[in-house]
């Protein structure tokens, strides 16, 4: 099964969501101080609900996803796509699922596995972990000498923006950009760009950090007419 990459993007950057600034300003940080306030601040959040969007762009065409997300920890997630209608991504922390309806098929991902793979190894069963692992599979620094800084017109607020670069180019997204709040130390904007130039963004709004998640909508209930498709995820080599 060919996963489409606005799909694995979204699997990349689950368990670094975007959310609203909170907390008081900082001056200015080195890349590393940065990184390690970004981690400290996830591994604060329990749980959380909210609407995403997903912008591909490729060969000048576009391509927009959207939908809602959940999150729990440890690792808990689940994805339900309004556009395309049907698609699911849901992870119980051990095993990922990424169900696309147009193709009928199921990938059914091993989280536990340790090999290399196309999106960036982030495959883990604790989504803090994973992302630390975003930052070891990734070479990081500050796009530019002024940090943090007014990035976008009509948005008063202050970002780090950190450029990451693949470590060991193994394919999947070889560029990363992340626009960090300089008061939260969170993430609130993220795009990724492949080897052959496609870029994805991923953006979140309407978070709820006080939605009431049972644990029982993280269960992936498959289709009994699905294709299975095993770690689609992840290579051997």
């Amino acid at each position: 099964m060919k996963v489409r990459i606005g799909l694995v993007f979204v699997c990349l950057l689950v368990w670094f969501p975007i959310f609203p600034q909170t907390g008081p300003a900082h001056n200015w940080h080195s890349p590393s101080e940065v990184v390690k306030k970004i981690k400290k601040k996830f591994s604060e959040i329990n749980s959380y609900s909210a609407d995403f969007q997903i912008k591909s762009v490729e060969n000048k065409k576009e391509k927009t996803m959207r939908g809602k997300s959940l999150y729990k920890r440890p690792g808990k997630i689940r994805y339900n796509f309004n556009e395309p209608e049907g698609d699911e991504i849901v992870s119980d922390g051990k095993t990922l699922y990424i169900f696309i309806k147009r193709l009928g098929a199921v990938g059914k991902q091993d989280l536990s596995l340790d090999k290399k793979n196309s999106s960036g190894a982030l495959f883990t069963t604790n989504s803090a972990d994973g992302l630390s692992r975003l930052f070891r599979k990734y070479h990081y620094k500050f796009d530019a000498i002024e940090q943090p800084r007014i990035v976008f017109e009509k948005d008063p607020t202050k970002y780090f923006v950190l450029e990451l670069d693949q470590r060991e180019k193994i394919g999947g997204f070889e560029k990363m950009k992340l626009f960090v709040d300089s008061e939260s130390y969170l993430i609130k904007r993220a795009v990724a760009t492949d080897g052959r130039g496609k870029e994805t963004t991923i953006a979140f709004s309407n978070i709820n950090f006080e939605e009431e998640i049972q644990d029982g909508v993280f269960n992936f209930h498959m289709s009994g007419n699905a294709k299975i498709v095993n770690n689609p995820l992840v290579s051997e080599n």
